[in-house]
């Protein structure tokens, strides 16, 4: 496995498990039926960013493994 099929997987991991938890996180915050510490909201876009982030090299590393003709993994 070489190091870019590690961040092609790496970035693909992240990015599905970071973009639900906040995405949930910050409808749970929007929602004001509880109340919800400032800290969470903060977390929850740093959730957001990171899984975002991820989201965008994934998909790039995609189109580009796709471009050359190599299979990842």
């Amino acid at each position: 496995m070489s190091a870019v099929e590690a961040l092609w997987a790496a970035s693909g991991i992240s990015a599905f498990l970071l973009l639900p938890v906040g995405a949930i996180r910050l409808l749970a915050y929007r929602s004001g039926e509880v109340d919800h510490t400032p800290a969470l909201h903060a977390v929850a876009l740093l959730a957001v960013g990171l899984g975002s982030g991820a989201l965008l090299v994934f998909a790039s590393l995609s189109v580009w493994f796709l471009a050359s003709g190599e299979r990842p993994l």
